[in-house]
């Protein structure tokens, strides 16, 4: 295997270990807050929130979750068009694979502009009383299923270009 196809191949399964890290992370994050304020509540937390009722714990801590998962998927998109880059240029001689390679670069550039509007638009939903109002809801359920259903994609093509590389030699 030439050595620009292994560092395509090596780009290509960092950036699908990066996207599945973020999956996980981001579920964690959320299913954090369930857990904390559940019956693994330390003491320490539960005197400390002592002063907000159930629903506004659950929703203060849900909103730092969502702060962090801000904060991960804006630098995780930074890092995957990088990456994106890197392995499209290392991989340009291969048709298959540039071509694979070339689409989820696309799509994660689209996810960057997606991004920020979710990012906008669920920073204002926050401390809205729960359920949201429909219209809302509605909304940012669609902002949000885009971005994972182009996130779906991109591992497809992902996983197809590290097959590609793996198969194909220059």
């Amino acid at each position: 295997m030439a050595v620009r196809q292994g560092a395509a191949l090596l780009l290509t399964g960092v950036w699908l270990g990066v996207l599945a890290a973020s999956w996980l992370a981001a579920t964690a994050s959320f299913r954090g807050v369930d857990r904390v304020l559940g019956t693994d509540m330390r003491p320490e937390l539960g005197a400390r929130l002592s002063g907000l009722d159930a629903a506004e714990r659950r929703m203060t801590l849900r909103h730092v979750a969502a702060e962090i998962n801000r904060w991960m998927f804006r630098r995780l998109g930074v890092l995957q068009l990088g990456v994106g880059f890197l392995a499209l240029a290392a991989a340009w001689p291969g048709v298959t694979a540039r071509w694979l390679l070339g689409a989820a670069v696309a799509i994660a550039i689209s996810q960057v502009a997606l991004g920020s509007a979710i990012e906008s638009f669920g920073r204002n939903l926050d401390f809205l009383p729960r359920p949201l109002p429909t219209d809302m809801g509605r909304r940012f359920g669609l902002l949000h299923a885009c971005f994972l259903l182009l996130d779906v994609g991109k591992m497809a093509l992902l996983f197809a270009a590290g097959h590609a590389l793996a198969r194909r030699p220059f």
